[in-house]
């Protein structure tokens, strides 16, 4: 209903030619108004209130005239009370449906024989499997983003952005935030475990007990929900990832490389940060076969430490 018909109904509840199922969806709306879940700010509050007891002051005072009398007085304080709801934010008050100030969120349930792909509006990718249940905003907060896997398993690809961490919790009260990278959970209410994988990149799991631990590239933590102590394991590759850069900076591509393998690297001239590069790789290669690629297309040369974690590109 538009704001429009729904100052016609009242209009007509005023005159006393409203239908009794129209009287009953306006006293609804009424009796409504005072249910705990209509959040509004002091000032606003402070506003509607003024606002109606001048309403129903001017309407106390008007002579009726062909009018029954004998519901005037509740009938004003109805609709007068309704009418300034809607005049003062139609946006505050939804009358074809209770309020929901969950408005931004997104559920999406699969069947037990059905996967669903869902792309986030930060650009991030879940990969749902059967049976799961995942909530989410249409669009995420300026500084972080947090979904809420309540069920089941998915596979997730998130987009980087250093400055807004990306965090996913379970209805366990386990949560896994990262900053960009790829990784699989694992959560079944019916199960007392949960299983975090990681497929590239690192992710830190937590719950209200504090860190449970940090995962890195091939790397996967099961969670006990009834002792409530988490194990960590390595374990052979499940799942490779595309890496493509289409004329990324090496910068960029220092920076996904950075997060896909936990590695650090370096550049020894800063101006080579701006070289740009296009090419696609798989987390199924080393890191030292891609830089070794990346560099011949641009002449340079690199050299890594003996642990193959932290690496500097050189002319």
């Amino acid at each position: 209903m538009t704001e429009e018909q729904a100052k016609e109904l009242l209009q007509k509840y005023l005159d006393q030619q409203a239908s009794p199922e129209e009287q009953n969806k306006v006293e609804s709306w009424y009796a409504a108004l005072h249910q705990e879940n209509v959040e509004l700010a002091a000032d606003r509050k402070a506003a509607i209130g003024e606002q109606m007891f001048v309403h129903l002051k001017g309407a106390m005072h008007q002579k009726p005239k062909h009018y029954k009398v004998f519901k005037l007085p509740s009938l004003v304080r109805t609709a007068a009370a309704i009418l300034i709801i809607i005049t003062a934010g139609f946006g505050i008050w939804k009358l074809s449906a209770p309020v929901n100030p969950s408005a931004n969120q997104l559920t999406v349930i699969t069947g037990s024989a059905e996967r669903k792909r869902i792309t986030l509006s930060d650009g991030s990718v879940v990969l749902l499997g059967p049976s799961a249940k995942l909530s989410y905003p249409k669009v995420f907060a300026s500084d972080n983003r947090q979904i809420a896997l309540k069920e089941g398993e998915a596979f997730f690809d998130i987009a980087h952005q250093e400055k807004r961490p990306f965090t996913v919790h379970t209805t366990s009260g386990v949560d896994i935030k990262v900053l960009g990278t790829s990784f699989r959970v694992k959560s079944y209410q019916a199960s007392k475990h949960i299983e975090v994988a990681v497929l590239t990149g690192k992710v830190a799991v937590s719950n209200k007990g504090g860190n449970l631990g940090t995962l890195i590239k091939d790397e996967f933590l099961t969670y006990d929900k009834n002792e409530g102590r988490a194990a960590i394991h390595k374990a052979r590759a499940l799942a490779f990832v595309e890496l493509a850069f289409d004329g990324a900076t090496l910068e960029q591509v220092i920076d996904k490389l950075q997060y896909v393998y936990s590695i650090k690297i370096s550049l020894s001239d800063s101006t080579l940060s701006k070289l740009k590069s296009t090419a696609t790789f798989s987390s199924r290669q080393s890191p030292e076969e891609i830089l070794d690629i990346i560099c011949s297309l641009h002449h340079l040369k690199f050299n890594g430490s003996k642990n193959h974690k932290t690496f500097n590109i050189y002319k």
